[in-house]
């Protein structure tokens, strides 16, 4: 779920951290963010959703299955469909449409990105999927916990335990000019993972999510 790992990115944070220990913020970003997901510090996911998660994002637009939300840029507008029980109360599913089109209009009027309507969390599509996201943050604890306990840890072998690069991992038989290229290799493979993991992790603190790219915080 997009929300988890938005939470998820937060408990990596140290910015993050220090901001809720602390209760100062750099931005209003990062004031907006703490007020969606309090302090996320020594919980697992599910605490966090039981805690706060629930009351916050728990309505989402996952009431009734929607099967396509198609934008039409020409005529700046979207077209919903629904799948809803006969017996559903006329009254909910205007309800339903009303909260959709609200938070569809934020995403597009907006940055477009989850932060800009959290609640969206349950139909947003973006080119970062989950699966990214998951992979990203996965090779950024990994990297930062073996770094912290053996800080002289190459990131290759980060990669190889990982298996981040098929065609970069050594095999039995390579010559140590081809294990050097490799090793090369699979090290640009894990730095473009992490410094693209902490770009994320920076980002959804300070209330841009998901984004893997730094940007000014006004």
């Amino acid at each position: 779920m997009l929300t988890s790992d938005r939470c998820r990115c937060l408990q990596l944070s140290k910015q993050y951290t220090h901001n809720c220990r602390t209760g100062l913020f750099g931005s209003q970003g990062a004031a907006n963010t703490f007020q969606l997901f309090g302090s996320v510090e020594d919980c697992t996911l599910q605490e966090w959703w039981c805690e706060r998660g629930c009351e916050n994002f728990g309505r989402s637009m996952a009431t009734f299955k929607v099967r396509l939300v198609v934008a039409q840029r020409k005529k700046g507008s979207c077209r919903i469909t629904l799948d809803a029980d006969d017996e559903t109360p006329a009254g909910l599913v205007g309800d339903e449409i009303s909260f959709m089109v609200y938070q569809l209009r934020l995403l597009q009027g907006q940055s477009g990105m989850l932060s800009a309507a959290p609640k969206a969390w349950s139909i947003y599509k973006s080119r970062i999927t989950p699966d990214a996201i998951k992979l990203h943050l996965d090779v950024l604890e990994a990297h930062d916990t073996i770094k912290h306990s053996a800080p002289s840890t190459k990131l290759w072998r980060i990669g190889e335990q990982m298996r981040l690069n098929p065609k970069a991992t050594t095999r039995f038989g390579d010559t140590p000019k081809e294990q050097t290229a490799k090793h090369i290799a699979m090290g640009h493979t894990v730095s473009g993972l992490v410094r693209k993991g902490q770009g994320l992790v920076a980002n959804a603190c300070e209330g841009f999510f998901p984004r893997f790219t730094n940007r000014k915080i006004k």
